[in-house]
């Protein structure tokens, strides 16, 4: 391939051997000229080859001994020449056998492989691919994992990946002529593959790379034609390239697609990880405290990509009830240009937007969602005394330090932790540290001035080959998912027996757009919640959990009948609706999840109207109270997570 440096390399030492031979021969022509020819034939001979094994025949004192007593310009030339070539020959022989035990290598462990072993293929290699690689525990005798990259690998960083179990092939593939592709493609397996990861640093590489296997049935012959069941992951933390690279997969919605598409940001896996850990409810979990005021307050300093993350699965991870309280405080010092980016992804119809904050319309959703901004450094004091004016009105719950400067953020970290120590809060601080792991360990253990500061866990720990090829998120997704188609429309006037449990998650998933996908993931992020919320609600109703589930959506339940792999209405839509309102705990349960849906949707940029994928629109982004009167069809989709536990 022209733009393969490998094979550039590999060409560039057989050239250097070529000529250190040639010049060897002429150098043994010339010093043995006095011989007869068949001993000169075979005296040149051994002179090239012991060239090679780092013992020449001819030394270089031979040659300036014959230089000085044959000055002419042509021995002289090649006597210089031939003193050079001694080094360069030995250095093609040291090249030559490490390529031959690399292949050797690659040829035991081909042997070692299962025959059917399971093919991923990684486009990229750069820090995140590195650590994903190294924090691989896969069998490599049943995975084989091919990394193609651009970038030129140094030889020793290939053999050793190579005697982990991975094979290695440096190509532009962008830029290679498509004649060349099928032969480099062939020796990847890469159309037996079940995983493609696309981990270019550029996500506008990694959607051109996309776009080399085929969409569809329906698109171009030319394509790369994947495995059934394959699932490609992109990384894309751009929000532009993301809609774009969403525009693309979504045109073959409806239609089977050839691969489960997954975009992956690693600041949101990093975010995730963060509440998953430590959630957002922390310091009301075990307390007499309602629900109903389990007040989220929220500091978030540094709005970059990890602070913006953490504000948008607040948004999410949040709500604990259909009226709690959420408030974000985001502190940044070069706020106003950050803010004009964030803000772009939300819509002013959705929220009260003004130069300091934003509130979301009551009319888009129960409760109170409001983020301040604020213009200021955490390094001034006067950053601190806004922080104590607040805690005298509303103290925080959490904290997330999310700055890139760790001077900062550790001086920043220590100065919060002694404000609300002082004041008796004790609530989760986290801190970004991802750029000094020897600092970050020692944080971790110590029990001083940072005792109660916990780490946002670096991209190196979050990032595995796992969590990507088989992340618990997306199995939890495609069940909701699941769950969703299974929610039989039959009502009790109406006969027949549908149902579509025994349809496969994987072809329903396939047929999804993705912000839907999204959508199903964001209900299994916030399944986390609900496994604190759910039996606190229980509790404030003063039911018995497990017995009120059977009540409701059990064999016989009062709301939906479970069949055993489906659910469908105990009655029409409207003594459904009835019998929902008139029980106090799935109805609160059941806008507790339209509440966070509808967070969820504001805060990927959605807005209530007619519906339109396009652009972003969705009449059900209303209150409770509204739904129920303009979809009251749509009511029955909120008792999901209780139809999740029921199984359970």
């Amino acid at each position: 391939m022209k733009n393969n440096k490998k094979n550039s390399t590999t060409r560039l030492i057989f050239l250097l051997a070529l000529v250190s031979f040639l010049i060897a021969t002429l150098q043994g022509a010339i010093y043995y000229n006095s011989y007869e020819p068949f001993f000169k034939l075979l005296l040149v001979l051994q002179n090239s080859i012991n060239a090679f094994g780092f013992k020449a025949s001819v030394s270089i004192k031979d040659v300036i001994a014959f230089m000085k007593e044959n000055p002419q310009p042509i021995n002289k030339g090649v006597g210089y020449a031939y003193c050079i070539a001694v080094f360069t020959a030995p250095y093609c022989t040291i090249s030559f056998i490490y390529k031959f035990l690399e292949r050797i290598l690659r040829l035991i462990i081909g042997f070692r492989r299962n025959r059917d072993c399971r093919h991923i293929v990684i486009f990229g290699y750069n820090n995140d691919v590195q650590a994903m690689l190294k924090n691989n525990s896969s069998d490599p005798k049943k995975t084989c994992v091919h990394v193609i990259t651009s970038e030129v690998i140094n030889q020793e960083e290939v053999y050793r990946l190579n005697k982990s179990g991975y094979v290695i092939h440096v190509a532009d593939i962008l830029k290679a002529p498509e004649s060349e592709l099928p032969m480099l493609f062939a020796k990847t397996h890469i159309e037996s593959a079940t995983n493609i990861i696309l981990f270019e640093n550029s996500s506008i590489r990694n959607f051109s790379l996309l776009q080399l296997f085929k969409l569809n049935d329906a698109d171009d012959e030319y394509k790369i034609k994947t495995a059934s069941g394959a699932k490609i992951s992109i990384r894309c933390e751009e929000e532009g390239i993301g809609r774009l690279i969403a525009e693309y997969y979504n045109s073959a919605a409806g239609t089977d697609a050839c691969f489960d598409l997954e975009l992956v940001g690693l600041p949101e896996m990093q975010v995730h990880k963060m509440y998953s850990d430590h959630p957002l409810h922390t310091v009301y979990k075990g307390t007499d405290t309602p629900l109903e005021d389990w007040t989220v307050h929220l500091l978030v300093a540094g709005l970059g990509q990890l602070g913006q993350q953490a504000i948008l699965q607040a948004m999410n991870l949040g709500i604990v009830h259909e009226q709690n309280r959420i408030v974000i405080d985001v502190f940044d010092s070069n706020i106003k240009a950050r803010k004009a980016a964030f803000l772009n992804q939300f819509s002013p119809e959705t929220f009260d937007i003004s130069d300091d904050r934003m509130v979301m319309k009551s009319e888009a959703a129960d409760g109170s969602l409001e983020i301040r901004f604020y213009p200021m450094n955490v390094s001034h004091i006067d950053f601190y005394d806004k922080i104590r004016s607040k805690l005298e009105k509303l103290p925080y719950t959490y904290a997330v330090i999310a700055l890139e400067n760790i001077d900062l953020a550790v001086n920043c970290a220590m100065h919060l932790e002694e404000l609300f120590s002082e004041r008796g809060h004790k609530i989760p601080i986290l801190m970004r540290m991802d750029t000094d792991r020897r600092l970050a360990g020692y944080i971790s253990s110590e029990n001083g001035a940072l005792a109660e500061v916990s780490l946002i866990d670096d991209r190196s720990c979050v990032i595995t080959l796992d969590m990507i090829i088989n992340r618990a998120i997306d199995r939890l997704a495609k069940e909701f998912n699941h769950f969703y188609n299974n929610i039989s429309l039959i009502s009790g006037d109406e006969t027949g027996n549908v149902d579509n449990s025994g349809k496969d998650p994987e072809k329903e998933w396939n047929q999804l757009r993705l912000f839907r996908r999204s959508s199903s993931k964001a209900a299994a992020y916030h399944d986390e919640v609900k496994n604190d919320i759910i039996p606190k609600l229980a509790a404030e109703n003063g039911v018995e959990l497990r017995a009120k589930l059977e009540e409701l959506i059990g064999t016989n339940g009062s709301l939906m009948k479970y069949t055993g792999s489906a659910w469908r209405m105990n009655g029409t839509e409207e003594e459904l609706l009835e019998r929902l309102k008139a029980d106090k705990f799935a109805y609160s349960l059941a806008s507790l999840e339209h509440r966070r849906w509808c967070c969820y949707m504001a805060s990927i940029g959605w807005r209530a109207g007619e519906r339109s994928d396009k652009f972003r629109r969705n009449p059900c982004i209303v209150t409770q109270q509204k739904l129920m009167e303009t979809a009251p069809d749509m009511c029955k989709y909120d008792l999901m997570s209780l139809m999740a536990r029921l199984i359970k």
